[in-house]
């Protein structure tokens, strides 16, 4: 009797395994999915990485006002010595959003090294964009990985990948933005 249990129990175990592995095919397929769309995602937040752009150049540079207004934003997150700002340049990635005209890049030292900053203008105003804002919780957690296991580090950095912002509204191409480009000459 007790080998017809044990039998009886082998067959209950096979056909839970072949269940199993049919359902852990599914999962390993939904699986591998996500891992793509992530990788689309991650490659994406790599080309977007802030950093300097010199072109193409908007037509007026920045005024004082903008400095000020750059300056200001720029407290919350960097020292207050700028290093440089650099030349506006127009248009935006679509991850921005359909309002971002402008971007700009500033670098301040900090004490151990320097540190930059990209800058959108969205609705007339200069705010860290939603790519910059990624970044920093990126680097956020990035620096915080020591304090992690392995496991929920990763599992941390998947959802923030998941959360990288998306494209709304119409892309437009930076050479045909014409927000910011005046109609009529200045006058010298």
């Amino acid at each position: 009797m007790r080998s017809v249990s044990i039998l009886a129990m082998a067959l209950l175990l096979a056909a839970s395994a072949s269940a199993q592995a049919q359902l852990s095919r599914a999962e390993l397929n939904a699986y591998q999915s996500q891992a793509r769309k992530t990788l689309r995602i991650e490659k994406r937040a790599y080309e977007l990485r802030p950093q300097r752009r010199d072109e193409p150049l908007r037509y007026l540079n920045i005024s004082d006002y903008e400095v000020r207004e750059i300056q200001l934003v720029a407290e919350k997150y960097l020292p207050k010595v700028l290093l440089n700002i650099s030349p506006v340049v127009t248009g935006c990635p679509c991850e921005e959003g359909p309002q971002c005209t402008d971007q700009v890049y500033i670098v301040a030292e900090t004490a151990q090294s320097s540190k930059g900053l990209q800058m959108s203008r969205i609705k007339d105003a200069w705010v860290i964009g939603s790519v910059q804002q990624w970044w920093l919780k990126h680097d956020a957690l990035s620096a915080s990985s020591g304090k992690m296991t392995y496991v929920k580090y990763e599992s941390a950095m998947n959802e923030l990948f998941r959360d990288f912002p998306s494209c709304v509204g119409e892309l437009v191409p930076a050479e045909n933005t014409t927000a910011s480009t005046p109609t009529t000459e200045p006058k010298k």
